[in-house]
C-alpha cells in the first residue's frame, strides 16, 4: 500500500523532477505552488515506480488526490490510489483537476464521476509576449502607469534576484506584510509561506527580480519556469509609488521568460474581487477552470 510523507524542503528537489511530466500549465505542479500551501492544504505525497502522487485535504474539507505524474505506469498508479481510499475508507476524490484532466478520469472511470468547479482558484494565463510589451490599445491603461512611473522616477532600476540580494528582498517583504497583509485566513498563510519560501530561494532555484528607487525596493516578483510557462507565484509592490506593479509585471516577464517560455501564469484570485479586477485587466489569454472530481463506488 502506498505510504504519503510529508512535504518538507528536503523534498523538493526530488519532486520537482517530476513537474515536467505534465503539460496542464496550472500551478498545482511547481516547486512553490506545493511548498507555499502544503500545510494549508494537509499536503503529502508519495512515489509509486516513477510516478508522483499527492494527497490533500482540499477546500471542501474532504481529502482528495491530484493526478499522477510521471514516467511510471500512470494506470498502476491510479489502482494503488483506488486501492489506498478503499483501505482508508475514503471516498475517491481528485483535486486541481485541469479540464483537459477530466477526460483522464472520464477514460478510466466513465459515468461514475461527477465534478464542481471553484472559480476561486482558476488560474490565469497570459500570453509572455503581452506581459513583456504591453502593446497594443489593450494595455494603454498599462503603458500609461509605467510612464507615469519612469517620470516621477526616472532613476529606477531593475535587479535580479541572487543569493547575494535575497535578504534585501526578505526585509522588505516584513515590513510590507506588516501594513499591507488582509485580515483573512488565505491571505495570512500566502504571506507566512511567501516568507518562508524566500530563505530557500538559491536552493529551490527559484527567479526573481526586484524594483529599486533611491536604493529602496518598492516592488519584487518570484517565479519559477516549468515548461513552456513562467509561474508567477509571488508579486508584491507599494502602491504608493503608481505604477510599481505594471512596472513590475513587464521587467519581471521582460528579464525572466526566455526565448522557450510561451505563457505566464499570474496564479489565483482566490476571490478577491479588487485582485480578480485586476488580473482580469492584463487580458489573460486564457482562465485555466480546476475542478474537484468525485469517483461513485
Amino acid at each position: 500500500m502506498l505510504s504519503f510523507k510529508p512535504i518538507e524542503a528536503e523534498n523538493i528537489p526530488i519532486l520537482s523532477k517530476y513537474f515536467p511530466y505534465q503539460s496542464y500549465r496550472t500551478c498545482d505542479y511547481t516547486i512553490a505552488g506545493i511548498f507555499m500551501w502544503r500545510k494549508f492544504f494537509y499536503s503529502e505525497y508519495a512515489v509509486y515506480q516513477n510516478v508522483l502522487l499527492f494527497k490533500v485535504t482540499y477546500i471542501n474539507g474532504m481529502v482528495a488526490f491530484t493526478l499522477p505524474v510521471g514516467i511510471g505506469p500512470i494506470d498502476e498508479a491510479f489502482g494503488q490510489l483506488e486501492d489506498y481510499a478503499q483501505q482508508n475508507g475514503l471516498s475517491l476524490a481528485f483535486c486541481t483537476v485541469p479540464k483537459e484532466g477530466i477526460a483522464v478520469l472520464e477514460k478510466r472511470y466513465g459515468d461514475k464521476i461527477t465534478y464542481s468547479e471553484n472559480r476561486d482558484w482558476f488560474d490565469y494565463l497570459y500570453s509572455a509576449k503581452d506581459m513583456q510589451t504591453f502593446a497594443g490599445r489593450r494595455f494603454s491603461g498599462q503603458r500609461n502607469h509605467i510612464n507615469k512611473f519612469k517620470k516621477t522616477y526616472p532613476n529606477y532600476r531593475y535587479v535580479p534576484i541572487d543569493g547575494q540580494n535575497i535578504d534585501r528582498v526578505i526585509e522588505f517583504f516584513s515590513k510590507y506584510s506588516e501594513d499591507h497583509v488582509k485580515e483573512n485566513p488565505i491571505a495570512k498563510e500566502e504571506a507566512f509561506r511567501a516568507k518562508e519560501i524566500l530563505s530557500y530561494f538559491e536552493s529551490f532555484g527559484l527567479l526573481g527580480g526586484y524594483i529599486e528607487v533611491d536604493d529602496q525596493i518598492v516592488a519584487f516578483s518570484i517565479g519559477e519556469i516549468v515548461g513552456d510557462t513562467l509561474f508567477v507565484h509571488i508579486e508584491k509592490a507599494l502602491k504608493e509609488y503608481e505604477g510599481s506593479y505594471q512596472v513590475i509585471v513587464k521587467e519581471f516577464a521582460a528579464h525572466t521568460a526566455n526565448e522557450k517560455v510561451i505563457y505566464i501564469n499570474r496564479e489565483e484570485d482566490i476571490g478577491d474581487l479588487g485582485l480578480r479586477t485586476s488580473k482580469l485587466s492584463y487580458h489573460p489569454v486564457q482562465i485555466l477552470d480546476k475542478y474537484f472530481v468525485k469517483v461513485e463506488s
